[in-house]
């Protein structure tokens, strides 16, 4: 399955404004549950704007409208705060050149004759269409289509593509989006190569976890806990940004779920030039900051990090074998 998910745009326009400001507000929870599971959203339309702002809910109404409008009302302020962030930490949209499939697919709704871009997409990548729940005929957990693969004999065939729209569809294929996240990240270089969509607020250094991943030869089960703490961090970090949490503190991690032991440097080691050195790195903006916080993984490894307690993120630099401690 692809790490995307296609826009469907002939989900389209909503029937009143107030319907738009609702419905944009649904397609908020599915997208936010789609970037936990470090899904994209794929663009097919060339002429569609790259920015989440620039679409139109309804007849000129844009979602660019509902954030302006709904800058004085407190209950819309966690929804306004989600929307800035997605459109300023990483682009939100990615392209999608569907020129690249066999032009000898075809894809259409079952019961049109004509064939659509997104879902021949959605066909081909073996992945979702997220729509908006504007009509009654795209508020389905699947949507059944033709598939046409011209050729000699043309062959004709039936599918269902898989559709979210709402808290019900999210529920429906909770498990199929479980086990895609987890594909995702089955090995320690997928967890590199992705972690700006898995981990979007978390900040990997590349010259030291970077280089961990990319040559990852430690046991599976330090990895798959390595993996459980980055998961805990990042949504931590998530409710920390949403002022759920206004501190960093390490129970704040063992009461979401985090199974592996948290701590800070001893004092003797904070105290000690050369451990203090081994412990410390540069920020990808400049900063030389000393990493004291680490989770405890098996055999004796280590994951450092730091929480930045100004833009509410955390910085991890290490995860390997468990630094040094006694004096030489």
């Amino acid at each position: 399955m692809s790490n995307g998910i296609v826009l469907n745009h002939y989900s389209l326009p909503f029937n009143t404004k107030d319907e738009a400001s609702e419905g944009l507000l649904i397609f908020f929870k599915v997208l936010k549950d789609c970037k936990k599971y470090g899904l994209k959203i794929l663009l097919v339309d060339e002429d569609q704007d790259k920015s989440l702002m620039g679409l139109e809910l309804f007849q000129g109404y844009f979602v660019r409208d509902w954030f302006n409008s709904s800058r004085n009302k407190p209950e819309l302020l966690d929804w306004r705060r989600f929307l800035k962030n997605v459109e300023t930490k990483q682009p939100l949209f990615e392209q999608v050149d569907i020129s690249i499939i066999d032009e000898a697919i075809e894809v259409g709704l079952t019961g049109s004759s004509n064939p659509k871009p997104i879902l021949l997409a959605s066909y081909y990548f073996e992945t979702f269409l997220a729509s908006f729940a504007a009509s009654e005929f795209w508020m389905k957990p699947h949507i059944s289509v033709w598939v046409y693969k011209l050729g000699d004999p043309i062959e004709e065939t039936t599918y269902k593509i898989p559709n979210l729209y709402n808290d019900d569809s999210l529920e429906i294929h909770g498990e199929e989006l479980k086990k895609g996240h987890e594909d995702l990240t089955s090995s320690a270089m997928e967890i590199w190569e992705n972690r700006r969509e898995l981990f979007p607020h978390l900040i990997f250094l590349s010259r030291q976890i970077g280089t961990a991943l990319q040559n990852w030869s430690a046991r599976p089960d330090i990895l798959n806990m390595a993996k459980q703490s980055l998961k805990i961090m990042e949504e931590f970090c998530e409710k920390w940004q949403a002022s759920e949490y206004h501190e960093y503190r390490h129970d704040f991690l063992t009461e979401l779920g985090l199974e592996s032991k948290v701590s800070g440097e001893s004092p003797s080691v904070r105290k000690n030039r050369k451990f203090r050195t081994e412990r410390t790195y540069y920020l990808d903006d400049g900063r030389k900051v000393v990493f004291e916080y680490h989770v405890k993984l098996p055999n004796g490894y280590r994951l450092y990090y730091f929480p930045d307690t100004d833009q509410r993120i955390i910085h991890v630099a290490y995860l390997g074998p468990h630094k040094s401690t006694k004096k030489h």
